[in-house]
């Protein structure tokens, strides 16, 4: 049985009941490209967060290259970041023609460490993008410290991990920018979209107009609707704007978010007590101070291949969640010497933890991997 067989998948797409009706009147309206509901969403994702200023944008990979741009960095400008990612997450550092920095992580837990930060940072290393492996948060609060120590910006990649909370906080401001991603298959989708969270207004307006070839919108057209000929361009951007149409699915959608982590919760605490004795399997570790959003429930498990195959052939979606980006041609082809990378690339495993999988479904899931592979 292959993976889109399975019947308890990996990923999920949520969709409210009432999602149609709310994207009617946007339909009617004419008004499908960004405009209002943008800006209502933008309005509601500040409030859920905690967030002082959201920039919705058309995906995950455009919260990031706006990130990366603000950050300052530049063409052969290195950015510090583990190569085991997902490749929307890490292409904007090539399509800026800056270069990976690659860092070793820690095995346990999937993410990078400050001290891989203060090891790897030198001439041109302009930021550091921290992955937030499947949902977890990681220590931001350490990873900003050390950034900042050697004038790099902390940019969270927290595409995987919209509602991860650290100290009981979902927007952690230790980091200069938050990029989110609303893909079809996270907590809130907008079928496509994302989001970028800063704290200071100006460069919250500064990212709007880049969202939209460098225009500044609220100074485009006359009071007549003509266009301004006084306008001016003063940076290039480009088209990376969310929709409405999107928008109104996401406010759609936004209400039913914290139900929905929280089962994805709830399943991960359970697999960490049926799952913590089983030979061969290595649960990650958890940070006492964070609350992950559990895209996936990932683990490690020796002959990980072994174990996926056995988990398809019982109906159950399984998978490594990405591979190592440090072998792929377009960012040089050679694996770089990172041990931690080495072990956890071998054995990372994602299971299904997320709202769909009920507690007959986790029960099964379990017993599947405890009965060995």
């Amino acid at each position: 049985m292959t993976v889109a067989q399975a019947s308890i998948p990996l990923f999920k797409v949520f969709t409210p009941n009432d999602a149609a009706a709310q994207l009617a009147p946007v339909l009617a309206s004419g008004q499908l490209a960004g405009g209002q509901q943008v800006r209502t969403l933008e309005s509601a994702l500040s409030s859920w967060l905690g967030a002082p200023q959201v920039v919705a944008v058309s995906d995950g990979s455009a919260a990031i290259t706006l990130a990366l741009t603000l950050a300052g960095v530049e063409a052969h400008d290195t950015v510090l970041v583990s190569p085991i990612a997902c490749v929307a997450s890490l292409m904007p550092i090539a399509n800026i023609r800056a270069a990976p920095r690659w860092l070793d992580i820690d095995p346990d837990t999937g993410m990078t460490t400050a001290s891989a930060i203060r090891a790897h940072a030198g001439e041109r290393a302009r930021a550091l993008l921290h992955v937030q492996w499947s949902g977890d948060c990681g220590d931001v609060q350490a990873l900003a410290a050390a950034a900042h120590e050697v004038e790099m910006a902390c940019i969270v990649d927290a595409t995987e991990a919209f509602g991860a909370e650290r100290d009981g906080r979902r927007w952690l401001d230790d980091a200069d920018f938050t990029a989110y991603s609303f893909y079809a298959n996270k907590p809130l989708s907008t079928a496509e979209g994302g989001a970028l969270a800063v704290a200071d207004a100006d460069i919250a307006a500064r990212a709007r107009r880049l969202r939209r070839f460098g225009i500044d919108r609220t100074a485009q057209r006359t009071v007549t609707g003509d266009l301004a000929a006084t306008l001016d361009i003063p940076e290039p951007g480009w088209n990376a704007t969310l929709t409405d149409l999107a928008a109104a699915l996401g406010l759609a959608s936004l209400p039913h978010v914290e139900a929905c982590i929280a089962r994805h919760r709830d399943n991960a605490a359970w697999f960490d007590h049926a799952l913590m004795s089983v030979q061969g399997l290595g649960l990650l570790r958890r940070n006492l101070r964070s609350r992950p959003a559990h895209w996936t429930y990932s683990l490690r498990a020796e002959r990980r291949d072994d174990l996926i195959r056995k988990l398809h052939d019982a109906g159950i979606g399984a998978q490594r969640l990405h591979l190592r980006a440090d072998r792929f041609s377009c960012f040089g082809g050679e694996e770089a010497d990172l041990p931690g990378v080495d072990i956890f690339d071998r054995e990372n495993l994602s299971i299904p933890c997320g709202w769909w999988v009920d507690d007959a479904a986790r029960e099964r899931i379990a017993a599947v991997i405890k009965s060995g592979w």
